[in-house]
């Protein structure tokens, strides 16, 4: 038996096209996006779900938290009529200073020497490209930094996928890697999903001003 082989059979790891699949229900949308890659360390473990939390740094635990407490008082200033309106502009001021020491914290955690560009992302995965090919099956510690949501997510992903990428050979990045996330929390994939719905939206509007100025 291959260490593939084993890993499959201690890990349930999908077949390539069951893989596929699951990453699919979730809609991605084609953005470049920053985020950090590193293989986890042979022999490679997948952390069982209930001891996920406890791999995940600091930071993109704090981060996470920050985004749950921002929506659940959201959701309370809507209570208050006229007085939310004063509230949120405090918390909003507040905000700003937490989100500046944040991003300082989170810019420590990305790593030039990890960096890689994602040409797609969403709720079940990324693709990402790569000077180098990734074997099928390896585990990779995924960190992906959002500015446009002002968050950051850490989780453990599957490589699914990696294949030439012509297009993109002049940057070096000759291959195209496709990552299913394996261990990821509740709240960050959600966070997930609506950064994609974001970004979609993002880029309707684009296209709707861009055809506005065409004359």
């Amino acid at each position: 038996m291959t260490d593939t082989d084993a890993r499959h059979e201690t890990e349930g790891s999908p077949d390539p096209a069951t893989a596929m699949l699951q990453y699919q229900e979730y809609y991605a949308i084609r953005e470049q996006l920053d985020i950090n890659v590193v293989p986890l360390p042979q022999p490679q473990v997948l952390p069982p779900e209930d001891a996920f939390s406890a791999h995940i740094p600091d930071v993109f635990r704090l981060a996470s938290e920050l985004q749950i407490v921002d929506a659940a008082a959201l959701a309370q200033l809507r209570r208050f009529g006229d007085a939310a309106q004063v509230i949120s502009d405090l918390l909003n001021q507040q905000n700003r200073k937490l989100n500046a020491l944040l991003g300082y914290l989170l810019r420590r955690e990305d790593h030039p020497e990890q960096r890689k560009t994602a040409f797609e992302y969403g709720g079940a995965g990324v693709g990402f490209y790569s000077a180098t090919p990734y074997p099928l099956n390896e585990l990779i510690e995924l960190k992906l930094f959002m500015p446009a949501e002002s968050a950051a997510l850490y989780t453990i992903a599957e490589v699914i996928q990696c294949e030439a990428a012509e297009h993109n050979a002049e940057e070096g990045e000759t291959y195209k890697v496709t990552a299913l996330f394996r261990r990821i929390t509740d709240d960050d994939r959600e966070l997930m999903v609506k950064a994609s719905l974001h970004a979609q939206s993002r880029l309707l509007k684009k296209r709707a001003n861009e055809r506005a100025n065409q004359p």
